[in-house]
């Protein structure tokens, strides 16, 4: 049970960076935190969702599945992220969410959520689906107009920038435990064509993917072959 107070949950909303560690601080021990396995379904689409989940460790995605089984990666969800905002803004589910890699997640009962009565909240809330929107506006630009290794270098410089945020890189390294299906999914491609494109930006000396650890060797070299410009992400800004 979470005793947290909504003017709490606000400040923590707007908290930047947001980190996993400053999510456990704001609630007391009787937070209820659930470790969850890989391929792991948090939500279906037509739920009405009865708890929000905050990501705090792994990586995790929404997703839309055609009737012929064919799945569309419609966002990856890093740690600090609300998984399921859209959905409880709109009291229903379109989309499915599901645990990429192994994953723990804060739950925050639904009513903690009802900004109703807290501008703080409401805006803090805002924020994150303006944000959210932002990162979908510049997929819909990926799919539509960036060749395969340009979309699968602006995703990973994406990545990085907002693992940075909540600090979980060091050195331009992460960890990346995501599938080339995964990536196929998010990206519009096939698993051959990812391995293609991962092969393409290693042997180029872009980036260095080992164990599970993704290093951006020359940074400032993918930005400019993926047209890399993080203002979209920068959506925290006081003046919204």
């Amino acid at each position: 049970m979470l005793t947290v107070q909504i003017a709490d949950l606000a400040a923590l909303l707007e908290t930047r960076p947001l980190t996993p560690d400053g999510f456990a601080k704001a609630f007391d021990l009787a937070v209820r935190e659930r470790s969850i396995p890989k391929q792991h379904d948090l939500l279906l689409p037509g739920a009405e969702p009865e708890v929000a989940h905050l990501l705090l460790a792994g990586h995790a995605c929404r997703y839309r599945m055609l009737r012929d089984g064919r799945r569309q990666i419609t966002a990856i969800l890093v740690p600090g992220d609300l998984c399921d905002l859209g959905a409880i803004l709109a009291s229903r589910a379109d989309y499915a969410v599901n645990t990429l890699t192994r994953c723990t997640v804060g739950e925050i009962p639904i009513a903690r959520l009802s900004a109703r009565d807290s501008p703080d909240l409401a805006a803090a809330l805002g924020r994150r689906l303006r944000r959210d929107e932002a990162i979908a506006r510049e997929w819909i630009v990926s799919l539509g107009r960036r060749v395969g290794i340009e979309r699968m270098a602006h995703l990973l410089c994406e990545l990085r920038w907002r693992l940075a945020t909540v600090g979980l890189v060091t050195d331009d390294s992460f960890e990346m435990r995501i599938t080339q299906n995964d990536f196929a999914d998010a990206l519009g491609l096939t698993s051959v064509h990812v391995n293609r494109v991962l092969k393409y930006l290693r042997d180029s000396q872009l980036i260095h993917l080992k164990s599970g650890r993704l290093t951006l060797l020359d940074r400032p070299r993918l930005e400019r072959l993926a047209q890399f410009d993080p203002a979209y992400l920068e959506i925290w800004s006081d003046s919204l």
